[in-house]
């Protein structure tokens, strides 16, 4: 990982109905870090993975890559990422490897890279299956591998392991850790703190579309002396919020 500002989204802003859904939200990301953005349901991770990516237009915000502005909806910067969803519907008569073929021919990747992925999260022996016969776990596996397909140097990926037994969790962080050693760098939204503590460089605790607690793990999880899990941060950080609610100063 690189000391140096790589990604940068500046100011990033959805409102819908004159609510703000997420709020001046400033995030800049390093070559081949690992930045976990957590919080419940409802808090604005998801809505701001989909401004980032332009699934949905941003109200306001700037991107910037090497200190350059690039436009959300442009090719160069689509070029740069990979995206995996929080929920990514396949069609049901169509089989994994059909799946993967067509997002391949979409991108321009090389057909073999179809067979490379299919291995690496374990569906080359049911590459022949309807995606109907799939279970939750295979259809995220096979999400995860069209992220992966192309090699980007930017993965996005929203609650990957939804739906992962212990093994195929266990396979996700070798393959991310993979992926950090190359030089990727990975955004991913996840309610899994212990995964986080696992992998992460850096994470960020989001409410009412609200960033908040953007820091290293270490510097979280180590406070007067005392080693705390990511849980024990969170939950204290929500119960001070609390109080001070119900006595403000």
């Amino acid at each position: 990982m690189t000391d140096k500002e790589w990604i940068h989204f500046k100011q990033f802003t959805k409102r819908f109905n004159e609510h703000s859904m997420v709020g001046e939200i400033d995030l800049a990301l390093r070559k081949g870090e690992i930045f976990a953005l957590c919080g419940g349901n409802g808090a604005g991770k998801s809505t701001l993975i989909k401004a980032i990516t332009g699934v949905i237009r941003a109200t306001s915000g700037e991107i910037m890559v090497d200190d350059v502005v690039m436009k959300p909806q442009s090719l160069p910067y689509k070029a740069l990422f990979s995206y995996m969803p929080d929920h990514m519907m396949f069609a049901p008569q169509l089989t994994g490897e059909e799946v993967l073929t067509f997002f391949a021919r979409l991108r321009g990747i090389p057909i073999e890279r179809v067979k490379e992925v299919l291995l690496l999260v374990g569906l080359d022996d049911v590459r022949n299956r309807l995606i109907k016969h799939y279970s939750k776990g295979m259809q995220q596996r096979l999400s995860f591998a069209q992220a992966l397909m192309p090699n980007s140097p930017f993965l996005i990926l929203d609650e990957p392991t939804n739906g992962l037994d212990p093994y195929w969790l266990f396979q996700f962080k070798a393959i991310i850790r993979a992926e950090k050693e190359k030089g990727t760098t990975i955004l991913m939204t996840t309610h899994v703190l212990s995964l986080v503590e696992e992998l992460a460089d850096r994470v960020a605790f989001m409410e009412n579309g609200k960033m908040m607690m953007n820091d290293t793990i270490k510097n979280l999880t180590v406070q007067a002396g005392k080693v705390m899990t990511l849980e024990e941060v969170f939950f204290q950080e929500a119960l001070s919020r609390e109080m001070l609610k119900k006595n403000p100063l």
